[in-house]
């Protein structure tokens, strides 16, 4: 993996308005693609809660992590909830 180039100051002032611009657009569509991902990922994170087997208070614990620290607290959902089939067995061994 290469190491993007610094700009030196001179070659940035020699580009002129424009290609600062060109600069600050790219920074500026790759900010916007991240905030929009990590936006999507929450909003997947508290419909996944939501719909989960949890008690209410559990529910209303988790949405409220993942209101609080959206992008964290969803990777932290999505790592630790468990998957359909283990609660499905789980929940038959429990009623046992």
């Amino acid at each position: 993996m290469h190491a993007l180039p610094s700009l030196h100051p001179a070659h940035v002032q020699a580009m002129g308005d424009t290609g600062r611009l060109a600069l600050a657009g790219g920074a500026m569509s790759i900010a916007l693609a991240a905030a929009l991902a990590a936006l999507v990922l929450a909003i997947a994170a508290l419909l996944s809660v939501v719909r989960s087997g949890l008690c209410t208070a559990m529910k209303v614990l988790w949405v409220a992590i993942v209101l609080a620290a959206p992008f964290l607290g969803s990777l932290v959902w999505f790592a630790l909830r468990r998957s359909p089939a283990v609660s499905a067995r789980h929940e038959r061994a429990r009623r046992r």
